[in-house]
């Protein structure tokens, strides 16, 4: 009798796998489990070693510098380490996180829902985008920051000043960025759709903001960083605490070691929320995860 017929070139590669554990080609060729390539450690743990490895490189360029600049710019790490430690100890680092935070997630938050909405609006109506467009693209342009001391006057020192800033910076990424996504979802999907009858409420909730979910969540992550400065810089102009106000005073005093330990929490606050808005795409878009690998 004749053997198994041979795979034509024409068919996929990839083999299936019995029951028994044997993988199993187009054509019908057994292939034992011990044949199979397996990731190895590097390809399955790329990205955890290409992170540390940037740290440490990072690291090592700073001690270096560090090493041979003044110290009213830069200290050596572990000076910057036992700043936080007091700051830690004495509880300053948490009052001023609380109050960074607070100001931070709330004007976030209001700017992240005022923008998806404005966008869709915007994208949606070509009344509306005539009129909003001309003002989003001149207010993005602007270095609104300028405008922080304005905004201290008019809702003094506290938290309402904090997340009007924040908002003011944050909203603008968003609203682009949804208007943007929306409007180049593919035509043929909203035939598709219009031809089984789906109304204009339906095929903006089932089509077009499925395909604009990767560029709101973009907008999502530009609106974390200018978060962020947006904070920073109330904080700066007009409070009396939070991280801001603590680089700032500690700027005053030419305390460098406590300048950078402010700013490096910052940093580590925006890296961590922004992959946490990564891990939000995996989990609601992951066909966005697997094109981009």
């Amino acid at each position: 009798m004749d053997g198994p017929p041979a795979a034509t070139p024409g068919q996929s590669e990839r083999a299936a796998t019995t029951r028994e554990g044997v993988a199993v080609t187009p054509g019908g060729v057994g292939i034992r489990p011990s044949s199979v390539p397996r990731p190895g450690l590097y390809a399955r743990n790329r990205t955890t070693i290409h992170t540390v490895l940037t740290v440490l490189l990072g690291a090592a360029l700073w001690q270096f510098a560090a090493a041979r600049a003044s110290t009213l710019i830069l200290v050596p790490l572990q000076d910057i380490g036992g700043a936080l430690v007091g700051q830690a100890q004495d509880g300053m680092l948490w009052t001023d996180l609380l109050a960074s935070s607070s100001g931070f997630a709330l004007g976030l938050l209001l700017a992240s829902v005022a923008g998806i909405l404005v966008g869709i609006a915007m994208a949606t109506s070509r009344v509306v985008f005539d009129f909003l467009d001309p003002w989003v693209s001149a207010l993005y342009s602007t270095p609104l920051i300028a405008l922080a001391p304005l905004f201290i006057i008019v809702f003094g020192i506290g938290l309402q000043a904090k997340v009007a800033v924040v908002i003011t910076l944050a909203i603008f990424p968003v609203i682009i960025n949804t208007t943007a996504g929306i409007r180049t979802t593919d035509p043929k999907l909203i035939e598709t759709a219009r031809s089984f009858g789906a109304g204009r409420l339906q095929i903006l909730r089932k089509v077009m903001l499925p395909w604009s979910l990767p560029f709101i969540l973009t907008g999502l992550r530009l609106a974390v960083g200018r978060a962020l400065i947006g904070v920073v810089v109330a904080e700066f102009f007009g409070s009396v605490n939070g991280l801001g106000h603590s680089v700032f005073v500690a700027s005053q005093n030419f305390d460098t070691a406590n300048v950078w330990a402010g700013v490096f929490m910052l940093a580590l606050i925006g890296t961590l929320l922004i992959r946490f808005m990564y891990w939000v795409e995996r989990k609601i878009a992951p066909w966005r995860a697997e094109e981009t690998g």
